[in-house]
């Protein structure tokens, strides 16, 4: 082979030695299949130009250097264009394809060193300098020109967004992750429906109920039977009988409900499915929704996603006995927002009294929770996460009501702005300004387990029935007016009774799901009307909204699911880089004391970054409490110390209501190493 390819191309043929290497870094570089068609184009092409070229440096060497192929072609160009022509015509094309492959080359290059990570974070810090140091622009005539327009600042928080959405630090979790499990999808056979049918039919006719037709859909967990009463058959003689065919379909129970054309009658099926999450977050309906939060919930009799939005819910209201799926549902509705919003769109709230449902949740810690600001080290801010006990449930409420107030106090400043989607709009219309205190507001949700064991106290020392009282006030303050704030509460019971759904809960909580209770009066409480009672279990469930009340088989995640969602969120890179820290609620003080330390601040136990803020901020002469959190990767808490801890040691001034940044007070290295030798000699 290499005899025949010399013979033919001559010298050139060592270019096609370039083809083989693609390939080798195709397998190990793992580039793209038009790359390496673009190599092989680029390196024959190249050889045939030079195999021709080189015919011509044979006649001066006496050496057939370019082969049969160039002795071929340079004689009929010769005899073409001409000796002297054809030597000019390749020479020139050589030329082009030597600039042209050397261009490719560098630049594939670049592009493959770039496109690394660290090279990407390298890239960004230096736009970042040249950003924060803009080079000024020389007017040579300025007597012509207009004066310009003073441009507002870009708010930090939407460059912080579009940082975030652009160079791709988050992403959205896939599908993949999750399990499909087909093998718990099973179909009701068309004989079994049929057989039903007949019985339905026959049971009817035994107590003289005549019927034109009776059509099924069938379900995951129910199948739906649609009787169509004859002419002059009342509905209720149907709907009077749902027991007595209960009994010859040997189901057990039977719902029987009024439809606009028929009676409806839920029968149970033999063999039941599982609604697997994966399925509900695939579906079109979900992903082609145009809600601002849509949550997936599970499957409606026919076959189809069932899909509602939050934001016009507002709150949720769910309830059901021990073991009926209610847990599961939860998961479902939070692994529904966790797929259809990104940390920067949605932050969650989730109390936990049992503390055992909603633990995987911490991996979500920088991207999706909203805590205080409370803690005491950024260890105990993890731990305090997701609230057990009820006096850090009531902070954490007591604290998104002061979310919500300073909210409203923003639209209203903000003007011609209902909601939070008009005013975020308007945010990122760059219509507002960031030094007058806007920024991006995200959606807060919160979670609420176990509800009547956080506010049904009934005995106790007065602390504790306060605390329950004020929680009780907080969830419908926020119930009341939260909606408009971008805030929305879902609350979870497994004691739907008339003393733990009080009339103010089920007048703020319009939207309800209710799985399997224990009996009618229980569902009357929760849906105002009966059919809770008969469901199966198993996730089973009635969501009603706007006074329509439809059967639905719940979504299944199960808790591998849930940490697998949870870590694949949690631990993407650059995670540090875009949420170093949690959202963090305003703090509210304690209506006790109305105060937290007093303002001492201990300087004989610096904190260990001490030292590093100091220099850090003299050097770029920005000074804020958030800036440490980002740069550091500090909690709230320890920032704000480190922060007290400076402008105690002299090195920034106070806090300034009118702007976030303070200021330094120590301009140069020098002074500031004197400030620090004098503390470590204390």
């Amino acid at each position: 082979m290499n005899e025949f390819l010399n013979s033919f191309f001559g010298w050139p043929t060592l270019i096609l030695l370039l083809i083989p290497v693609a390939i080798l870094v195709r397998i190990f570089v793992r580039t793209s299949r038009w790359s390496i068609l673009k190599v092989v184009g680029i390196t024959a092409l190249g050889t045939l130009i030079s195999s021709a070229w080189l015919f011509y440096a044979s006649i001066i060497t006496n050496i057939n250097l370019g082969g049969e192929w160039g002795k071929a072609v340079g004689q009929w160009l010769a005899e073409v264009i001409g000796d002297s022509s054809a030597f000019y015509l390749l020479s020139a094309g050589l030329f082009i394809w030597i600039i042209l492959a050397s261009l490719d080359l560098i630049i594939s290059g670049a592009r493959y060193f770039i496109n690394k990570p660290y090279i990407r974070e390298i890239i960004v810090e230096v736009e970042k300098e040249i950003e924060t140091e803009p080079k000024p622009v020389m007017d040579k005539n300025p007597k012509q020109k207009e004066p310009k327009k003073p441009q507002a600042k870009e708010p930090e928080e939407l460059k912080s967004l579009q940082e975030y959405d652009d160079l791709g630090y988050f992403k959205s979790p896939t599908a993949a992750i999750l399990n499909a499990r087909a093998n718990e999808i099973r179909k009701v056979s068309q004989a079994e429906i049929q057989k039903n049918i007949e019985i339905i039919r026959e049971t009817l006719a035994d107590h003289h109920v005549q019927v034109a037709d009776i059509k099924a859909i069938s379900g995951p967990t129910v199948t739906l039977y649609k009787v169509y009463p004859a002419k002059g058959v009342k509905v209720a003689a149907i709907r009077n009988l749902h027991e007595d065919i209960a009994v010859a379909l040997e189901s057990g129970t039977i719902r029987a409900h009024t439809l606009t054309d028929s009676v409806g009658l839920e029968v149970p099926n033999i063999t039941r499915s599982l609604v697997p999450i994966k399925s509900l977050v695939s579906s079109p309906e979900f992903k082609e929704s145009k809600a601002e939060l849509p949550i997936a919930i599970g499957s409606t009799i026919d076959g189809k996603t069932k899909v509602f939005d939050l934001t016009k819910a507002p709150h949720l209201l769910v309830a059901g006995s021990t073991n009926q799926g209610k847990s599961v549902g939860l998961n479902v509705i939070a692994a529904s927002l966790l797929y259809a919003k990104r940390p920067s769109e949605l932050k969650m709230i989730f109390i936990d009294p049992k503390g055992t449902e909603f633990t995987p949740y911490k991996n979500l810690y920088r991207h999706y929770l909203a805590v205080t600001t409370t803690a005491a080290s950024e260890e105990d801010e993890i731990d305090r996460s997701i609230p057990i006990q009820p006096k850090d449930a009531d902070e954490v409420l007591r604290a998104l009501c002061a979310e919500m107030k300073e909210r409203y106090e923003l639209l209203r400043q903000a003007g011609s702005c209902p909601n939070i989607k008009t005013y975020n709009q308007k945010f990122l219309d760059k219509k507002l300004r960031p030094d007058k205190g806007h920024r991006f507001l995200p959606y807060i949700v919160a979670v609420i387990d176990e509800y009547a064991q956080l506010t049904l106290v009934t005995s106790g020392k007065p602390e504790v029935r306060n605390v329950s009282r004020s929680i009780t006030a907080s969830i419908i303050s926020l119930a009341q007016m939260g909606r408009a704030a971008g805030i929305h509460m879902i609350i979870a019971t497994q004691t739907p009774r008339k003393d733990v759904i009080s009339g103010m809960i089920k007048a703020n909580f319009p939207t309800m799901i209710s799985f399997k209770v224990a009996n009618s009066t229980e569902s009357q409480v929760v849906l105002d009307n009966v059919g809770a009672e008969k469901l199966i279990g198993n996730g089973d469930m009635l969501f009603s909204q706007n006074a329509n009340i439809e059967r639905i088989q719940c979504g299944y995640i199960g808790p591998e699911e849930i940490k697998v969602l949870t870590e694949t969120i949690g631990g993407q890179r650059g995670a540090q880089k875009c949420y170093s820290t949690p959202y963090y609620l305003p703090e509210v003080k304690d209506e006790e004391n109305g105060s937290d330390d007093g303002g001492i601040v201990d300087m004989k136990k610096l904190d260990p970054k001490f030292e590093e803020a100091a220099r850090m901020i003299v050097t770029t002469g920005r000074a804020s409490t958030s800036y440490l959190q980002t740069t550091l990767g500090m909690g709230f808490a320890r920032s704000a110390r480190v922060m007290s801890q400076l402008e105690a040691a002299g090195i920034v001034g106070p806090q300034d209501p009118r702007s976030k940044n303070r200021e330094v007070l120590v301009q140069t290295l020098a002074e500031l190493d004197e400030i620090i030798k004098r503390f470590r000699n204390q």
